[in-house]
């Protein structure tokens, strides 16, 4: 192997042993450092948005909670306002929430909880909601019938009398 290409090559080979002897051992030493500092940047960028979706997962916890004691107390028939406010309780303090409160035949309450959610890199918010339908309770028992005039009624868990002799 004679020539022109024989003593490039050779060349190159005496290149690399005087590197080598030095302690620069590969021409590309030095790519991975400046390949892992390309790729800081897009990992910062992936633990941003990761954190962003977990906090659009509790916002959505947080709204199915909130929804969720508002229909209890609607249900039992708290009305729309002790809902309402059982649901900003639900919340935490200060917390923007837009809560809907209607009913729905027959004899059910429906409640809606809608909260914004700021994400990272200045994207527009998001507006998570959540819905909870339940039954109204029945209300509490009437008062109990008129007692018969002469006959007084026992009171639960006490005994009946047995009747006067002589008189059926």
């Amino acid at each position: 192997m004679s020539g022109p290409c024989s003593a490039s090559v050779e060349a190159v080979r005496r290149l690399l042993r005087a590197r080598a002897a030095a302690g620069r051992l590969e021409p590309d030493a030095g790519s991975a450092t400046v390949e892992l500092a390309a790729a800081i940047p897009l990992l910062v960028a992936v633990t941003l948005a990761m954190v962003g979706i977990l906090g659009l997962a509790r916002d959505q916890i947080l709204a199915q909670g909130a929804a969720r004691e508002a229909v209890r107390e609607a249900a039992i028939g708290g009305g729309e306002a002790r809902a309402s406010a059982a649901a900003r309780a639900a919340l935490p303090a200060g917390r923007a929430a837009r809560i809907t409160v209607a009913a729905t035949p027959p004899n059910r309450v429906r409640v809606s909880v809608a909260l914004p959610v700021a994400l990272p890199f200045g994207v527009q918010p998001v507006l998570v909601s959540a819905t909870a339908t339940a039954a109204r309770e029945p209300g509490p028992p009437g008062p109990p019938p008129a007692a018969t005039v002469g006959s007084p009624r026992p009171r639960s868990g006490q005994a009946v009398p047995p009747p006067a002799p002589g008189n059926p």
